[in-house]
């Protein structure tokens, strides 16, 4: 009884704030964002552990597509997207919106991949917190629509 009074609570607060649960075929990608999103925790404290913090990240910089870039605004952005606009696609529930989704995060992993590639993480617990993250984030899993033709 008091599990079916707290889900109807909880359900009333979605339900008065306009949240609502997304429908069940997108449950592979927010399984899959959780664990991006647990990942890059992992990364960004080992990154503070290694004394990799937050001003050293935000000075590593790399030019990318014509505009310097920091490690830091990097993962924020990637942070960024995980919150905001995955969910905010994931609601419009469409095809188009999936292919968007697929953008963002490609762009999401290539800037890790660079930052990689540069060679500028001399931490080995760091610099293997961001290739597990970069890992993940080429494990971006396909929607399957209900009806969709195949």
């Amino acid at each position: 009884m008091n599990r079916a009074l707290h889900a109807f609570f909880r359900a009333l607060r979605m339900t008065l704030r306009g949240e609502s649960h997304p429908p069940a075929h997108y449950r592979p990608l927010t399984a899959w964002m959780d664990a991006v999103d647990s990942q890059l925790s992992l990364a960004l404290d080992t990154a503070d552990e290694q004394g990799f913090d937050q001003g050293r990240r935000q000075n590593l910089r790399l030019k990318l597509d014509g505009r310097l870039t920091s490690l830091e605004q990097s993962l924020q952005m990637l942070r960024h997207n995980l919150k905001n606009e995955y969910p905010r696609l994931i609601r419009l529930n469409d095809p188009y919106s999936m292919m968007v989704l697929g953008s963002i995060n490609m762009n999401d992993q290539y800037r890790v991949s660079r930052f990689l590639e540069a060679g500028a993480i001399e931490s080995e617990p760091l610099r293997q917190a961001l290739e597990d993250l970069n890992e993940r984030l080429l494990e971006l899993p396909q929607i399957e629509f209900p009806g969709s033709a195949e």
